[in-house]
């Protein structure tokens, strides 16, 4: 199991190092977008069902919000965090990574966790993986409205 996460974060780490060459410009010359201001999630694919909040602190930098309903627990999560919005595309596709902290209405604070996501036109996929062992990730998929 270590050896297993050992690998886990070894690829977790490449792939950062890829995505951060990629978003500084270095391959090509691209265009550098101004982020928007808002960003309003809405999780309907994917179970659970969510709502998400976005709103610019600084720059690329956001702090966000969620709301999950565990229907199978009867259960609400509330999500509280900071994400980074690279500033390059990659194609269509705008990345981010961040982390938070999560709380339960039945259990309280339940523990930290780290996600990574991307925005695509009008719709958002998202990765949520708790920081807890016995926990596996949580996947979000839905529409995204900027404002």
């Amino acid at each position: 199991m270590e050896e297993q996460m050992k690998r886990l974060l070894l690829k977790g780490m490449l792939g950062i190092l890829v995505v951060l060459v990629i978003s500084s410009g270095m391959p090509a010359r691209t265009y550098r977008r101004p982020a928007a201001d808002n960003f309003l999630t809405f999780s309907c694919f994917i179970q659970p069902l969510s709502f998400g909040y976005k709103h610019r602190v600084h720059d690329y930098l956001y702090a966000n919000t969620n709301l999950d309903y565990i229907r199978s627990d009867s259960d609400l999560e509330f999500r509280l965090g900071a994400e980074y919005l690279f500033p390059r595309k990659i194609i269509i596709f705008k990345l981010y990574g961040g982390g938070g902290l999560q709380f339960s209405r039945n259990e309280g604070y339940q523990y930290p966790y780290v996600a990574i996501g991307t925005n695509f036109l009008f719709l958002f996929a998202e990765i949520i993986h708790p920081l807890k062992s016995e926990m596996g990730p949580k996947y979000r998929a839905g529409f995204s409205f900027t404002f």
